[in-house]
């Protein structure tokens, strides 16, 4: 059989390139292969897969038959599993949120280097905001007078701190309590309501009388006619007219020359006002400074008490004649473990205190709740 002329370029090319030898064993290679090909048969059950189909690579792999050749692609879904990862969002309470993601096993793999979960700008955000975070007290350590076997001076200023929270809470029960303007009215008030009857009388009166004159002084009254000036009358007005416009040119450049003399005087005022300001500023960044520099968690019923002095809870600390044996097993117990561990978390910022002044939408207008005491938070 004769080849056609591009077969014939093709076998020259490959005998340029390739040894006799490589040649040969190139032809039987591919004559073998396809003596393989005629022999193959579609038999049931005789197919063999050359891929895992629950593997961990995501690639698809082509399946044939049983002598390995690419019969068809198929694919497959990348193997997943679902694991808690954080969010990265700060919570309104201070927590760390998580949320639930999709990830493919391979990235979960530790002999692979995997990609960074958060970036070199967050990264350093959150360094940043930890070096500026304040420091927090976990758990409170109580007052030496709330021991149950104190000192005299400790339990007496226990008791004392103690006694200042409920004349707190007094002073705010008794003023919710007091009716607006102290229950009674000014003298200023009572004056109006006893001469107002009075008054509108004697104006009803007065204005009867006014109406009687003007229509008898209307009737009698006749219009009176401009008289004509003379030439020196003229000569007059004119005079005084200018001699007033003198005297308030004087008048001006006097003052003009009293405010440059009182220039210095000024500025020493603005100066001194300007250096009160600075230092007004100085202190007020001082005391935030201060406050900053005191760790969360501290003084708990005491910052509770000035917030919220109605339902701030009480000082636990026993009274003296409950401290009469010593004894650990006769002193009652006080206070409340879950207050305690909730105020905690509210002061570390951690949780968020329920305030009273809710606001409710009326008809599309914001409007605040009435009521008396709104302005003390509740947690």
């Amino acid at each position: 059989n004769r080849i056609s002329e591009l077969d014939e370029k093709q076998i020259k090319k490959i005998l340029e390139t390739h040894s006799t030898e490589k040649v040969i064993s190139m032809a039987s290679a591919q004559e073998k292969i396809l003596k393989q090909r005629k022999r193959s048969r579609r038999v049931a059950g005789n197919a063999k897969a050359n891929f895992d189909l629950w593997g961990e690579e995501e690639d698809g792999v082509g399946g044939g038959g049983g002598d390995g050749t690419k019969k068809r692609k198929m694919t497959k879904p990348a193997a997943t599993k679902l694991i808690p990862v954080k969010s990265g969002v700060a919570a309104a309470g201070g927590t760390a949120p998580i949320e639930f993601k999709s990830v493919s096993k391979k990235s979960l793999r530790k002999d692979i280097q995997q990609p960074a979960e958060l970036s070199n700008k967050q990264l350093k955000m959150r360094q940043m905001l930890k070096e500026k975070a304040r420091k927090s007290v976990q758990v409170e350590l109580a007052q030496p007078g709330q021991s149950y076997r104190p000192d005299e001076e400790q339990h007496q200023d226990a008791i004392g701190e103690a006694l200042s929270i409920e004349l707190r809470r007094k002073e705010a029960i008794e003023y919710g309590d007091a009716p607006i303007g102290g229950g009674k009215m000014s003298d200023e008030t009572m004056a109006l309501l006893v001469h107002s009857s009075d008054e509108e009388s004697s104006d009803s009166d007065d204005d009867d009388e006014d109406g009687d004159n003007e229509t008898s002084s209307a009737s009698v009254t006749a219009v009176k006619r401009k008289e004509k000036l003379t030439r020196s009358e003229r000569n007059k007005q004119k005079r005084v007219k200018a001699l007033k416009v003198a005297l308030d040119e004087k008048k001006r450049v006097k003052k003009l020359l009293n405010s440059l003399q009182d220039a210095k005087r000024i500025s020493k005022e603005i100066r001194k006002e300007e250096a009160e300001r600075i230092a007004r500023k100085e202190e007020i960044n001082a005391l935030k400074e201060d406050q900053k520099s005191k760790p969360l968690g501290i003084n708990l019923i005491e910052k509770i008490s000035q917030l919220d002095p109605i339902h701030a809870p009480a000082l636990p600390v026993a009274l003296t004649e409950e401290l009469k044996d010593g004894s650990l097993r006769t002193v009652k117990p006080k206070g409340s473990l879950l207050t305690d561990r909730m105020e905690s978390m509210i002061s570390r910022k951690m949780a968020n205190r329920k305030s009273l002044s809710k606001k409710r939408v009326v008809h599309g207008k914001r409007r605040m709740k009435g009521g008396k005491g709104r302005e003390f938070l509740l947690a």
